[in-house]
């Protein structure tokens, strides 16, 4: 799922960011997971929307990362859910990823997209707030 990167080590996110993953894919929840606690992140995973959303309505998060083709609940009704919590309690960044969907499945949904296989330093420049 992803594309060959610089180095970890010298792409710091900005602060110490909240983060949430919902990714069904055991070894690339993994592998997000460790890269972005290694670029300075809190991170917090979910197996699917379902628990993605349990997290959702019990913590704050700066930055949810969501696959949108999932078990139980896909990324699409997460994103939903996501959106319709109070603003206080809506991360700051929602970035959906996919490697089956394009952008356009998200047309008028205020969420950027990835499209799989990704390289870490576009997740990093997207997480950071840097423009696609």
């Amino acid at each position: 799922m992803f594309l060959p990167v610089t180095s970890v080590a010298t792409r710091l996110l900005p602060k110490k960011s909240r983060v949430l993953i919902v990714e069904d894919h055991a070894p690339t929840r993994l592998a997000m997971s460790k890269l972005l606690r290694d670029a300075g992140a809190d991170v917090v995973t979910a197996r699917d929307g379902e628990e993605g959303l349990g997290y959702l309505l019990t913590q704050k998060f700066d930055i949810l990362l969501t696959d949108l083709r999932m078990p139980i609940m896909d990324g699409f009704e997460l994103l939903h859910h996501c959106l319709a919590l109070p603003e206080s309690r809506r991360p700051g960044r929602i970035i959906a990823i996919s490697g089956e969907y394009e952008s356009t499945a998200l047309r008028g949904v205020p969420v950027a997209f990835m499209a799989k296989p990704f390289d870490l330093d576009s997740l990093l420049d997207m997480l950071s707030g840097k423009p696609n």
